[in-house]
Formats: C-alpha cells, structure tokens, sequence
C-alpha cells in the first residue's frame, strides 16, 4: 500500500464518508425493497435484482456527501488548512444533497395530498385541477385524473392531447400516489380504457405512432368507433385479440373466429362479453379447459337472467 493511500485513510473525511457510505446503502436498499413491494406489477419481483445497484449508487453518494461535510467542517472549525475552492466545493456538495432531499420530501408529500384531492373532484373541479395545479402536468397527477369516473369526454381528450411521450410509458412513484393503479399503467393507458372517453378520442389515441401500447384498452373499450375496431378484425395479435374479445360491438363474426383462438384467454375474454351469443358461449362451455368452461357457464346462467 502506497503511502499516499495510507494518508488519504487517515484522514477523517475518510471515516466520515465510509459511515455515511453504509448509512446511504442501507437507506438505498430499504428504497429498492418498498419500491417492489408496492408496486401490483407481476414482473416487480424482478426489481430485486437491482436492489444491489441501488444500495451501491446510494453508498457512493453518501460517501461523497459525508467527504464533503467532514472536510467543510474541519476547515470551518480551523482543524485543517486548504485552498479556498476546495472548501467552497465541499460546502457546496454538504448542502446540495440535503437540499434535494427536502424538496423531494416536500414535492412527495404535496403530490400525495394533492392526489388525495383528486378522488374527491367533481368533473368541474377536474378541469380545474387539469389548468391550474402545479401538478396539471405531472403524470402521477394526470393518471390519478384519468382513473377518477368524473372525468368528463373534453377532459379525457385535452390528456389525450397532450405532447409528452412519457404518458405513453409505465410509471411508479416512491410515495403514495398510484390510488387503485398499483401496477402503473400508463396515464394514456388510463384514458384509453375510461367509460367516457369518446370514440374522437379513442380514434386520436389509435392514430398515435406510439398506439400499439394502448391497444387492447381502445379495442375493449365500447365507445371506439367501428372505423377502429374494423381495422383488427383480422389480427392475430393476442393483445388484439384480447380487446376485441371484450367490446359488445363486434360483430358475430368475429366473435366466432375469437371462439376459435388458439389464445386461450381471448376465449375467456368472450365469457365477460355480455354480447357473445348464447350458442357460441354453449361451445365454450364444452371447452377441455375447465377454467375456460366454467366461465363459459356462468355467462350463460348470466344470459338467462337477463335475457
């Protein structure tokens, strides 16, 4: 061991920065852990691969930060001599880090209360909150408006609307601000499957170069315009196949090529369809898959109740 490495660890930065180096792993790791746990993603377990590479990239941090305090103090108290930009610096890292700590904490917890707010939002207090909350472009905010039943058609369609790519991808948050969407799907996701979102809407959604993402939302959802739904009649697509399996507006025929996937669940999806008819739900019910075939009989219990 050199000598300069036996006098940099006796510097009492050094030991300043390996205790808050664990302290930042420790922290790093618990972060990782609650972040698989509350997420309903049936892919989260996999985060805890990544548990590692969090409580690392927190350790290093921390390390730095309690470098940088342990060296602004001493120079401070008069303990230690140095160049004047050196100390600058490290005052300049001893502060930044408990700096964007505080403002995410406080952004957290304003998110969580203004979340809150939302569920409790008539459709007027909606359009609102959508042109003048500080959070009105948030996707956490966003998505908690788009699984609120007052969201009215203009509403849904002024998100739908809007620009930023990153509506179109999964989300997750540290605090607690998914509501029901413990899986984080993804805000244009969200709209795409809302019971007032209008056929225009769905129609701009479906046009949209990133549209595959949303499929099976426009496709099950009974308000998309003929025009879209005609265009994957004959996918194979299972995503495809699954929405359209869903939406009372197809016509027989397609239900019958659906009866006939080989995609187990797109056959399902025909069950929870209250427009399937009685006699291809009777095929079903026939089905070697017993899961399938007992769905296919309480549909037809279902039938004879309403019909």
């Amino acid at each position: 061991m050199s000598s300069t490495q036996v006098s940099l660890r006796s510097r009492p930065e050094w030991r300043w920065g390996i205790a808050t180096g664990f302290i930042g792993a420790l922290a790093g790791a618990a972060v990782g852990v609650k972040g698989v746990f509350s997420s309903g993603s049936s892919t989260a377990a996999i985060g805890l691969l990544f548990v590692p590479v969090d409580a690392a990239i927190a350790a290093a941090v921390a390390a730095l930060w309690g470098a940088a305090l342990a060296h602004a103090v001493l120079r401070l108290r008069g303990a230690q001599s140095g160049q004047p930009a050196l100390l600058a610096a490290a005052i300049a890292v001893a502060v930044a880090l408990p700096a964007w700590l505080g403002y995410e904490t406080w952004r957290g917890l304003a998110l969580e209360r203004a979340v809150r707010e939302v569920g409790a939002m008539d459709a007027h207090r909606l359009d609102e909150a959508f042109e003048r909350s500080a959070f009105n472009r948030d996707a956490i905010f966003l998505g908690a408006i788009a699984q609120s039943p007052a969201a009215g058609a203009m509403l849904l369609d002024r998100i739908a609307g809007l620009p930023d790519p990153a509506l179109f991808e999964p989300m997750g948050s540290f605090w607690n601000v998914m509501g029901e969407n413990r899986k984080g799907i993804a805000v244009m996701r969200l709209v795409a499957r809302h019971r007032n979102a209008s056929g225009a809407t769905l129609g701009k959604l479906a046009a949209h170069p990133q549209a595959e993402k949303l499929l099976y939302e426009i496709l099950s959802n009974p308000n998309a315009r003929p025009a879209v739904l005609e265009r994957y009649y004959d996918s194979t697509n299972y995503i495809v196949e699954w929405g359209l399996a869903l939406n009372p507006r197809i016509p027989r025929y397609v239900m019958e090529r659906l009866s006939k996937s080989a995609n187990l669940f797109t056959r399902i999806n025909l069950t929870y369809n209250r427009s399937t008819p009685a006699d291809i739900l009777q095929r079903l019910a026939n089905d070697p898959d017993t899961t399938l075939a007992s769905s296919a009989h309480v549909a037809l219990k279902r039938l004879n109740v309403t019909r």
